[in-house]
């Protein structure tokens, strides 16, 4: 081949490798816009976990506060309902033991009017007071006429 083949072949493939050259570049430029892309997607789907992760350990928060609050609220309950059962048995064994306190006054009570009404009973019905004049003789008064 002559001077003028071998220049057309070595254009031709001048030519070639220009169009391969292009067209890498273009993959290249691509290739780079797919990487920011990607690079863009990756920090903008760390930031949505990031973010999601904060709304629920908020959530969490807010679920364990409600849980506290509830506990609070249901324990106040139940100690209120304990105290009032409480103050109800100690109402009853208080009454109970009034009752049973009474009653045992009220027997007492009546055993030593009893027991007052015998010795009353045993004893000589005395109304007068006796006295002893100076100088003179014993006399026995009715408590009407009494000295004073």
């Amino acid at each position: 081949m002559g001077l003028f083949g071998k220049n057309f072949l070595e254009t031709e493939e001048l030519k070639d490798a220009k169009i391969q050259l292009k067209a890498l570049i273009k993959e290249k430029r691509t290739l780079k816009e797919e990487l920011e892309e990607l690079k863009l997607k990756k920090r903008l789907e760390g930031e949505e976990i990031k973010h999601m992760t904060r709304i629920n350990e908020e959530r969490l928060k807010q679920e364990v506060q409600q849980e506290k609050l509830d506990l609070k609220i249901n324990y106040q309950y139940k100690m209120n309902a304990f105290k009032e059962e409480q103050r109800k048995q100690l109402v009853e064994s208080l009454t109970a033991f009034h009752g049973k306190i009474e009653k045992q006054f009220k027997d007492e009570l009546a055993s030593f009017k009893d027991m007052y009404k015998s010795i009353l009973e045993r004893l000589p019905n005395v109304n007068y007071d006796i006295t002893q004049h100076v100088g003179g003789p014993r006399t026995i008064e009715a408590p009407s006429k009494r000295r004073k």
